[in-house]
């Protein structure tokens, strides 16, 4: 017969009889809560109780008939021990309690620290997508205002040499007898306005211009950028908006040249202060 094959029956059996199955400690470790309830508080009748021991078989550690004073003393070390073993048990409930909220506080960590990781992700990966995002649109307007900037070159260098055409055809019609200079149909020289270089003001405020164009007006539609014309109309003397793409960079630039001329505001028109201040509130000046 194999060790495996045996059964646990035989060695129950044995440790019951060594600890005495008849005993009246035996008896008292299973009904001790039973009998206490019974009583409801009231002192138990051990002569009568140690005579049923006696009529039922049951006896002590001895092996004899319990008498009163060995009853009471099982009766408390039955006590003495239950409680124990209440407590131990009491211990390793909450002992597993305490592991288990460990292993829960362990795991809610974990889950938290993985939430925060991945939220950091989507937080870098959203930022890095507006970085790109905004490296890409500047890019755009690079492209734009580089090209902007040389088809505007262009077409002055063309109407430069287009005016010294048509003065090099008057100079010639003067100077043959019995011709007269006359200009050509459509022929509209452009002028500059007379103003002082400042730092930081764009090229766009010294570029030729028509001057039979008419002045821009406040609530007129931009055609470079397709929005409206919000400060107001263009002012006498200085560079029109027509000009400019963006009504910002018409301001920075308008906004430094009222600034130069007058010393205070006393001497601005009511024009001239409403530009000034719209600059100064965008911190332009």
């Amino acid at each position: 017969m194999s060790a495996t094959s045996i059964g646990i029956e035989g060695a129950l059996e044995a440790l019951d009889g060594a600890a005495g199955v008849a005993s009246v400690r035996a008896w008292m470790e299973r009904h001790r809560e039973a009998l206490l309830a019974h009583q409801e508080g009231r002192r138990i009748n051990w002569r009568a109780l140690c005579d049923w021991f006696a009529s039922v078989g049951l006896l002590n550690g001895k092996g004899q008939m319990p008498t009163i004073r060995c009853a009471q003393l099982t009766w408390y070390r039955v006590g003495k021990w239950l409680e124990r073993r209440k407590a131990r048990a009491a211990e390793r409930q909450a002992e597993a309690l305490r592991l288990e909220a460990e292993r829960e506080s362990e795991k809610a960590a974990i889950q938290a620290e993985i939430r925060q990781r991945r939220e950091a992700e989507a937080a870098e990966q959203a930022a890095l997508r507006d970085r790109m995002e905004k490296a890409e649109r500047a890019a755009a307007w690079r492209r734009d205002e580089a090209a902007r900037v040389t088809e505007h070159n262009q077409r002055v260098a063309a109407e430069a040499e287009a005016r010294k055409a048509r003065a090099a055809s008057v100079a010639s019609a003067q100077s043959a007898p019995g011709h007269s200079a006359v200009a050509l149909a459509g022929d509209t020289p452009l002028v500059t306005l007379d103003l002082p270089k400042i730092v930081g003001v764009s090229y766009r405020a010294y570029e030729p211009f028509d001057p039979t164009l008419p002045p821009v007006r406040k609530g007129e539609i931009n055609p470079l950028s397709g929005n409206a014309w919000e400060f107001g109309d263009d002012l006498p003397g200085y560079p029109s908006k027509r000009g400019y793409e963006f009504e910002d960079d018409w301001l920075k630039d308008v906004g430094r040249f009222i600034d130069a001329r007058h010393e205070t505001t006393r001497s601005m028109t009511e024009e001239e202060k409403f530009v000034y201040r719209a600059a100064c509130a965008r911190r332009y000046l």
